[in-house]
């Protein structure tokens, strides 16, 4: 459904080579057999959306691994492999058999991202760089030894962690690096010492834009000034009981307003997540509960769904405006435009209460010059109150069991609402003008007619 209204490009996730996808046991005898069967099924069905996989190696098979430290609900073992030559088996028969399966200049077209979050210790023991170096180092050389072409990167540190340090290893090791890929949230907490913490601070819808420059200027002042720069997570908090971060109106405005500030400096940003069917902390903990998605479990769209689905019906060329929020495209005839008001909190609450926000409505007139003749403007928007499933369940009485009435209710409450549709003359000039609430939306279709 996400796929169809949107039409993403790239798709990551955690866990191709957990023991519950079958990718390798160990025989009587003490050799590693290789079993990719759930591998293609799960890579495949991401090419039939229309995607390319964005792999990311990990976590640690049991039999290769050695230690027993494992994180998330599926008890996924995250230390370093005891033998280096069998992990580095293992990943050639992997990629091999990737090629052999949907063709070399297909893998080719995918990124390769080695581990996840190794800066953190619930994910790498001990949050040990130097080890996760020798992977990195190990595995890379692997991919590259079977075809030159597939690109392979890391380290897929939260935080923008350990850029700097992965650029230096590679370039005093002289050790291939496709790309850095990275991860951040606009909040932060103790989680770089691998604990949980409710003490997470907020540091402003600003702080997206001033990361990934940073990054991106590590990258262009390295040895590496090609490197791509892939951001493989990225949202609000990283808290999974967030509802007002995750779940409200201020998600979706929070998306548009870090799209338009980063323009093109990143290579991919990867928004984390489709949806609330999230295995990390196992079943869903209610319709709306703070977790990562576009949609909730039941597929019901959240306010920051439209955020995506709005985008992507944007024509392809931009019709430059010096307005920070909005984005106005035109075919040659007829135009499309989405325009915003985000509003950042004065106070946040990342237990499932509502933040404070400094609320201020939004008067704005659009100019749009050269036209003449007859024109259709229709136009949607969303906000607290309209097109938003969120405090339509609030409204509810928060419901934790939805029935079949609940979820056709909500995904009622979801659509947007048309609040204009008319036909306007323009002579040389066209205006458009709204009044947004805190942290609204409203997309316009302007037809020749």
């Amino acid at each position: 459904m996400v796929q169809k209204a949107v039409g993403f490009k790239q798709c990551r996730f955690h866990g191709i080579f957990n023991d519950w996808m079958g990718c390798c046991k160990r025989t009587d005898e003490g050799a590693i057999v290789t079993n990719f069967v759930n591998v293609d099924k799960a890579y495949q069905g991401i090419l039939d959306l229309g995607m390319k996989p964005f792999v990311e190696l990990g976590f640690m098979p049991e039999v290769l691994a050695s230690g027993s430290q494992t994180c998330f609900h599926y008890k996924a073992n995250v230390t370093p492999p005891r033998d280096y030559t069998e992990w580095c088996d293992f990943i050639n028969e992997f990629v091999q058999h990737l090629i052999d399966q949907f063709g070399k200049n297909e893998v080719c077209t995918w990124r390769f991202e080695v581990w996840n979050e190794p800066d953190l210790s619930y994910f790498w023991e001990g949050a040990d760089m130097d080890e996760y170096f020798k992977l990195y180092e190990a595995t890379v050389r692997t991919i590259k030894s079977i075809d030159a072409g597939i690109r392979v990167g890391g380290p897929a540190t939260s935080k923008n962690a350990w850029v700097r340090e992965m650029l230096a290893y590679c370039e005093s090791t002289n050790t291939p690096l496709d790309f850095i890929s990275t991860h951040h949230y606009s909040s932060d907490s103790a989680l770089e010492i691998g604990l949980p913490s409710t003490e997470i601070m907020y540091f402003g819808q600003k702080k997206m834009l001033n990361d990934v420059s940073m990054v991106r200027q590590l990258i262009d002042d390295s040895a590496f000034p090609t490197a791509e720069l892939h951001y493989t997570e990225w949202n609000i908090s990283p808290v999974h009981n967030d509802r007002f971060g995750k779940d409200s109106e201020f998600t979706m405005t929070f998306i548009l307003q870090t799209l338009k500030d980063l323009g093109d400096i990143p290579d991919s940003y990867s928004f984390w997540a489709i949806n609330d069917i999230f295995e990390e902390s196992g079943p869903g903990e209610g319709p709306y509960s703070g977790k990562y998605g576009l949609v909730n479990i039941h597929g019901i769209p959240k306010p920051a769904f439209h955020a995506y689905a709005f985008l992507s019906q944007l024509f392809d060329h931009e019709h430059l405006t010096d307005n920070e929020s909005l984005i106005a495209t035109t075919d040659g005839e007829n135009f499309r435009l989405l325009a915003w008001n985000h509003c950042e909190p004065s106070s946040h609450d990342f237990s499932g209460a509502d933040w404070i926000i400094n609320e201020k409505e939004h008067h704005e007139t659009i100019q749009l010059h050269g036209l003449n003749g007859r024109y259709r403007i229709c136009a949607w928007q969303v906000d607290r109150t309209m097109g938003n499933s969120y405090r339509a369940w609030q409204e509810m009485g928060e419901p934790f069991y939805l029935t079949k009435k609940n979820i056709e209710a909500l995904n009622q409450a979801a659509e947007p609402v048309l609040v204009k549709d008319e036909i306007v003359i323009a002579d040389s000039d066209l205006q458009v003008m709204h009044t947004l609430p805190t942290n609204a939306l409203i997309y316009y279709e302007i037809s020749a007619c």
